[in-house]
Parts: C-alpha cells; structure tokens; sequence
C-alpha cells in the first residue's frame, strides 16, 4: 500500500525504528491522555466525591466494552495487520469498522439497558452517565481503533496529529461546559465522543480508509482470523476488566461511590505512565512480529526492555518524591493521599511496563491463550486477596489489589517465555505437514491445494479411453420440466448434464410430482433428486398446487437455502462430490446452499443485477415503485450479509448474464467472471417454433407475453400502441395488440388501456397453457417486450424461434438475447422518448412485412445457433472438464455412463 514504510524505513535498524516511533507515540498517548487526564481532573476537582464516583462506575463498566473490542478487533488488527493483512491493511481496515459498527449497536445497547435500570430504580446519577456512556461507546472505541491501525503502517505521527486535533476539541469544550456550569460526568462522556468522531474521519482519509475496497474474500479471511484470535483474547480483555475495575465497583459497598471517586483520583496518577507504556508497546508489538520474522526477537526484545523498565522506575521515583505536592495541586485539597498508596501507585506504574512488554512479545507468537491463562491467574487472585485487601484498607487495599493481579500476570507470561514453550510449539507446528481438511479448505477458508481435494472416482469398462464422469451437486431450487423461465432453466440444465456427469439435484419438495411423472415417462440415467422442503410449511405448497410469488418468494427462498445447506453436506459426507453447481434461482443477489462444501464450485449464470432507470420510477404505480425501491434496498443489504458473501469468496468460477451483474459480482469479489446468458429452448421446441406459418399481410397484430408486473413495463407497450395508431390511424384500424398473462398489474393494464381509447384493439387472455402460448405467436407479426429490467426473457427467443421480431428497450437481457436485425430494440433513458420510438417501431413493421419477414428469419438463425439447451449443455459440460483439468487431473476411464435401469432418487 501507498502509505507503508519507505524502503530506507524498513533498512533502518529496529532500534531506530523503534525510538523514532517511540517518540511519536507518547506524544499520541499524551495528547489523548493529556486531554482526557484533565477532563477527568477537572471532574474530580468540581464535582462532588458522589458524582465522580458515578461517572467513574460508569466508566468502569465502559471499559468492559472496550477491552473486548480490543480483544476482538485492535489486538489481531496489529497482529495480522503488520502480517498477512499488510498488502490490503486499507480495505482490511474498512472491514473491520464495518464489524465495529455492529459491536457499538450491541454494546450500546446493553450500557443503555443498564442506565434505564438504575433510573427506574431511582439512581438518577448512575443512569444518566450510563446513558451517557452508550451513546459514546462507538465513536471512542473507533478512535481507539483507528489510532492503533497508525502504529501498524508505522505512522505514529498520524495518531500524534489527530491527537492534537482531539486535544483541542475536548479541552476546549470542557472549558466551555466548566464556565457555563454544564461540566458533568454525562457531558464529558460527550466531549470524548465529539472529538473521537472527529479525530477518526481525519485518521480515515490519512489511513486511505474512505476509498479502500475489499473483497468478501478478504472479509471472510479477516473473520476467520480474528475469529482464530479472539476467542483467546477477548474473554483475556474481559479478564483484564475483571482485575482492574473490581476494586472500583466492590468500594461503594464498603464506603459508598465516594470511595470510586478517591481510587479513580488517585488512580489519575498512575495515568501518564500507563498511556506512555501502552503507547510503547503498541509500537513494540508489530516491531516483535518484524523482528520474530527476521529471527531478532531476542536481541530486540532486550533493548525495548531496558528503555520501558528505566522509564517506568524513573516515574516512580518522580511520584514518590512529588506525589503529595501533586495531589494538593491538581484536587484543590478535596482528596489526599498517603505514602503507602504512593507506593503501591509508584509500583503500578513499573508492573504496567512489565506486563505491557512481555504480553507484546506473546502476541507477537499469536499465543493469546497463553496471556489468558495469565489473566485468570491475575482475575484469581482479584478477587480473593484483593477483595480481602479492598474490604480491610479500603481505597489502599484496592490499590495493591491492582498492584498484585499485575505481578500474578507478569508471572505467569514470565515463566511460559523462559521455559521456551511458545518457541518449541512454533517450531513443533512449522515442522509438522498438515493433512488435508476434510472439508478441502485450507487454514485461511481458500481451497486446499487442488491436488489434495477429494477426486473424482474412475468407473471401470471396456470403451473408449475418456475422461470420468464426474459426481456433481446441483442446486436448482426452481426445476420443472416443460416450464420455462426458472423452472426452464433448472431442468433443462439438470437434464442435459446427467448425459455427461452424475447429477444429484437439490431442488424444492414443491415440483416432485412434475419431475417424477416426467422421469416415469422418459427415464434419465445419472439423475438423481433429493427434494426439500421447510419442516413448518403445509401441505398445499408441498405438493406444487400453489406458487409463492413477490416477497413470499423471496422471504421463503432464503429460509430453504438454509434447510437445503444441511441437506448438502449431508449427501457429500454420503457421496462425496467432485464439483457443485449453482443453477437456480438466477439471482447473483440470492445465496447458494452448495457453495461451502469445500470442492470446486460454480456460480450461476446467474442476473439480478439489471436495475431499471430511475427516470422510469414515476411512470410506475405506487405498488410498482414501492416494488422496485424494495428490490433495490433488498439487493444492497443482501450485498453485505456474510450469507452472500461466503458464495461470492468460494465461487471458483462465475458466470453473469449480462454486464451490469459482472460489476456487482465483482464488487462483491468474486473471481474470474463470464458473461452467459441462463436460458435456451430445447431442440424439439426450436423446431416445433420452426414451424409457425410466416408473416401474414392481413391487419396487423402485436403481442405481449409475460407475468404482468410492473418492471415488465407493459404499461409503456400499451402507450405505444396507442401512439402507433396516432401516428397511422389508417393502418392500425384493424390492429390489435393481444396481453396473454396475469399479474398485480392486469387491472391497471385494462384502465390504462380504457384510459387511452384503445379497449377495443386490445385483448386481454388471461393465463394460458405453454402450448396456447406457442400457438398466439404463430397468430401475430410481432412480439412487444419492453422490460425495464430482467436477465432472462426466455419469451424473445420463444418470438425468435416462431420468426417474429422483437420489439423493446434495450435493457438488461433483452438487449443481449435480441442481436441486431432480430428485432429493433430502443434506447430507454426517459419513458416518453422510449414510447415515442417504441410507437415508432410498431409503425414499421406495419408498414414493411417483408422487412419484418427478414427479422424473423434472422432470429430463427440466432436461436437455433446460439440458444439451443444442448449446445449450452455441451458449453457447460466443456467448463466442467476445463475447470477439473485446471484443478487435477482427471483419470482415464471408459465412456460407458453409470449403469442405471431408472433414475434413481435420493
């Protein structure tokens, strides 16, 4: 990236590197902690020992919030970010704030809950600070975040200067809140949010943060990791939080808040040098993981040491001799302390350094299970000797209950660094060779080394030398013989794959009796079913009597991806299979149930990417619109669930019907992308279409076809129609134009059509059969298809193969299914040049059969060319081979298929 060290930075000797990175980060630390140790300081001096106490519980339980993100997001962040993440820490940083936004919602939430449980119960103090502390949780966790991301492109002067930024505005608005009298724990939770907020839109565009992109594969490997990570070190920050703030929330059962308020004073002291050595080993953590890589760890790890541990006696010599001085100066005489708990603070300060630098170099070896074994020791003795301790001394005793959880710590990471442990087991698990996972996913979530995967199984016999059949899953929610559309697509695929493969199909229960009468009546060996259903759904959807339609669909959809997921693994654990296939539904926006079984897998073609232009929205009705604004909305939120994304990241490969759904595909990161389109007739469909009597001369008839809904655009065929008659009144006398489907729209289509005086010329079927369908074609001149998005439109190559033109927009699958001189297709920027052209189209296919004649013979030529399902079969059985042989290779095996007297069902 753009923004990483120069190469004379990375010549520099870690020494260097690390005293100049040194310098920058305490100057970040003191300026945040600078800024917030004089809110705090101002807080302690003018509030009440009552009111601080409040503010410093609240804080307090803040702080649990905090230490688990750190756990989850900023300790890995600076780990893997200074690792594996460094060549995309930019969108790799993008990712992670995305997911903190979702932590922030969560941890808001529960603070909140919090703050309403002390207000009903009459704790006006508590509640309003921790209602407060809710809704600064997400901006000062950011902040926190983003400023670690600094130290990992080592650029500390980064975090430095919006340090300066955050200084000014929190010390500036505290003054102001001070003389105005508003100064209170709830408005200095808001000052820290203002200027988190602040700070991190600065450290955002600096990080490259705000034009980063990733992909789903990074987001999906960034999980895993972090997933890997923080499961050892966010319960080790929850830990953390346990030893450090119990003493805070055990003192007001002993001596009310105002004890919080004199340990969080004092404790104020402690402050600089614990913000100076969290700095120090922020930068010292990604200078281990360099130096562990290097085989340096040693010797650097000796030279950070000497400087923190000289720094941290030389503060606690400085409060031993000025603390008292100190305390008078900064409380105004309202708290004051003793030299014991001088002592114990001095001691504070040289455990934190301690701790700070053996827990990076634990990081370092990615062994977060070590330092948690190291904080429930700490938490152990927390909350045994140091409960003991704070109930005896009170705000002493909880001192040196922090002071003793600390050493326990610093023990325990000792002996294991000392003893070797972590050096042996890297060694152990470098040295050791890995089987391959059974689910043929490597460490990182990719496929395994191809040549690991599962192969295909060869079948004996006497034929020809050829390549095997392969096992292959395939998902087509939507199979249904003699359907087209979806169901179309599904069995046309299904079917013509078993003649090269064995097909298992995963499709819905819904379209058992359809797909069993058919294989009864013409049996296809090497195909096989399994049919799935909710376990909640009835009966009569069951059994393919009803179709869902609109958001009922969609809604159920989804839910069967999930039952058909397990339903997946369950027949590979059984089967074993060499490559999945997602067919159906065609929707890039949709997930698949095979796309996690850790084979080879394809996506598609898959569309839905085709949006219709916005100048269109207001010539929808209000359902319409409020349709389409749904479809959209619905595609950006599925375009980030983790859902979708794992299909985009285990694609192997994918196809998208047209180039609008290419762009999302690859925003969403999947790669490598072809355009093809999903539908195809059959050959006895091609040449039962090859048979429609020609063009007649008698009056002119047009067609629309199709479920009538809004995006399909009829409204605007029946504005051209009447238009067309406008413009050649004398030649659409007679014309007519036929509507043969059903839909939400048909009502508004006979209105509009009674609206515009053309009732008469247009006539309204309703549903039809296929076969009905197939037969209106061969009784009229032209197919109107003026849909203003759609991948698909199997209908124009049905209007093709009759030898009828086309006319429509040139949108989405449309204009890729109709070439040119099959039809005349119009531009579609705004609905009433898009009429006016359309009108003007139907006007010359009126006026020039025998050009309209030519069209037609052109589309017959394209369909029976390009569009045939066997030649498409064929085109996907080669992909299959290519891709296989890319992989592995496959064995040599006869050509006989699978001995199979019926199709088999699962």
């Amino acid at each position: 990236m753009s923004d990483a060290p120069t190469s004379n930075e990375s010549a520099a000797s870690p020494l260097g590197r690390w005293l100049r990175g040194g310098v920058w980060s305490v100057l970040d630390q003191g300026l945040f902690a600078g800024a917030n140790f004089v809110v705090n300081i101002l807080l302690a001096r003018w509030l009440s020992p009552e009111a601080y106490g409040s503010f410093a519980v609240a804080f307090s339980v803040f702080l649990l919030a905090g230490t688990l993100h750190g756990g989850w997001f900023v300790e890995p962040m600076l780990v893997f970010g200074a690792g594996k993440f460094e060549s995309r820490f930019a969108a790799y940083v993008r990712m992670l704030l995305r997911e903190h936004g979702r932590f922030s919602l969560l941890a808001g939430l529960g603070l909140g809950v919090v703050g309403g449980a002390f207000l009903a119960t009459g704790h006006s103090l508590l509640g309003t600070d921790f209602l407060a502390a809710a809704g600064a949780s997400g901006f000062i966790l950011a902040l926190w975040m983003m400023r670690r991301a600094c130290y990992v492109v080592d650029r500390p002067e980064w975090a430095a200067s919006a340090g300066a930024v955050y200084l000014v505005l929190v010390i500036g608005g505290a003054a102001s809140l001070f003389s105005m009298g508003w100064l209170s724990g709830a408005t200095g939770f808001a000052l820290m949010a203002v200027g988190s907020a602040v700070a991190c839109v600065q450290l955002a565009r600096q990080l490259g943060v705000i034009r980063a992109r990733g992909s789903w594969a990074l987001r999906l490997e960034a999980r895993r990791a972090h997933t890997e990570y923080g499961k050892w070190a966010a319960p080790t920050g929850a830990l953390e939080w346990v030893h450090t703030s119990l003493p805070l929330l055990v003192l007001p059962l002993f001596v009310g808040l105002e004890g919080s308020g004199t340990l969080r004073a004092l404790y104020n002291l402690a402050q600089p040098a614990l913000h100076v050595f969290s700095a120090l080993a922020l930068i010292t953590l990604p200078a281990f993981v360099r130096a562990r890589a290097s085989g340096e760890i040693g010797r650097v790890a000796k030279m950070v040491s000497v400087g923190m541990v000289t720094l941290a006696v030389g503060y606690a010599a400085t409060l031993m001799v000025f603390g008292t001085w100190i305390v008078e100066i900064l409380y105004n005489g309202q708290y004051a302390v003793t030299t014991v708990e001088l002592a114990i603070i001095a001691g504070l300060s040289i455990a934190a350094a301690l701790t700070g630098l053996l827990m990076a170099w634990l990081r370092s070896e990615e062994r977060p299970d070590v330092i948690f074994r190291a904080r429930v020791a700490a938490v152990g003795a927390a909350t045994t000797v140091g409960v003991a301790l704070t109930a005896v001394f009170a705000v002493a005793g909880a001192l040196a209950s922090d002071l003793i959880s600390l050493l326990v710590e610093a023990f325990v990471e000792a002996r294991h660094i000392r003893k070797g442990d972590s050096r042996a087991g890297e060694a152990t698990q470098s040295d050791r060779s890995p089987e391959p996972p059974a689910d043929g996913l490597g460490g990182d979530g990719t496929l395994a080394d191809p040549a690991r995967l599962p192969q295909p199984t060869a079948l004996g016999g006497d034929g020809a030398p050829t390549r095997a059949r392969l096992r292959v899953l395939m998902e087509a929610f939507a199979c249904m013989p003699g359907e087209g559309s979806e169901g179309g697509v599904g069995w046309n695929m299904a079917r013509g794959m078993a003649e090269h493969h064995d097909v298992w199909v995963l499709t819905y229960e819904g379209w058992r009796a359809q797909i069993e009468a058919e294989l009864a009546r013409q049996p296809v060996p090497g195909l096989h079913f399994e049919y799935v259903a909710l376990p909640v759904e009835p009966q009569r959807f069951r059994t393919g009597r009803i179709h869902r339609r609109g958001v009922r669909e969609q809604v159920h959809y989804l839910a069967w991806q999930w039952v058909a997921e397990r339903a997946a693994k369950r027949l590979h654990a059984t089967i074993g299979f060499d490559l999945a296939h997602h067919a159906t539904f065609v929707k890039y926006w949709k997930p698949s149930a095979v796309a996690r079984l850790g084979i080879p897998f394809i996506w598609g073609p898959v569309g839905g990417g085709e949006s219709a232009p916005r100048s269109f929205y207001p010539a929808y009705s209000r359902p319409g619109r409020v349709e389409e604004r749904m479809r959209d909305v619905a595609r950006a939120w599925m375009e980030q669930t983790d859902i979708l994304g794992y299909t985009a990241a285990n694609a192997t490969l994918s196809f998208a019907t047209t180039e609008e759904t290419a762009r999302r595909l690859r925003k969403l990161g999947t790669h490598p992308i072809e355009i093809r389109s999903a539908i195809g007739l059959s050959r006895p469909v091609i040449e039962e279409l090859a048979q429609t009597p020609p063009l007649g001369n008698g009056p002119v008839r047009f067609l629309c076809i199709g479920r009538q809904i809004p995006f399909k655009g009829f409204r605007f065929a029946l504005q051209a129609f009447a238009r067309a008659r406008a413009l050649a009144p004398e030649a659409f006398r007679e014309a007519e134009l036929w509507m043969v489907g059903d839909g939400s729209e048909h009502a508004r289509l006979v209105s509009e059509a009674e609206a515009l005086g053309i009732a008469a010329s247009v006539r309204f079927t309703g549903y039809v059969p296929r076969a009905e369908v197939l037969r209106f074609l061969g009784q009229t001149h032209a197919l109107i298809h003026p849909s203003l998005h759609e991948s698909g439109g199997g209908v124009c190559l049905e209007a093709m193969g009759a030898g009828r033109p086309v006319l429509g927009f040139a949108l989405g699958g449309t204009a890729i299914h109709v070439p040119p001189g099959a039809g005349v297709l119009v531009e579609a920027t705004e609905p009433a040049s898009a009429v006016a052209a359309l009108a003007a189209s139907m006007v010359e296919i009126e006026a020039d059969r025998d050009g309209a004649r030519q069209m037609g013979a052109t589309g017959r030529r394209v369909v029976s060319r390009e569009f045939a399902w066997d030649d498409k079969v064929l085109a996907m059985a080669q992909t299959y081979a290519d891709l296989m042989s890319s992989l592995a290779p496959l064995p040599v095996v006869s050509s006989s298929p699978t001995p199979s007297a019926s199709p088999s069902h699962v």
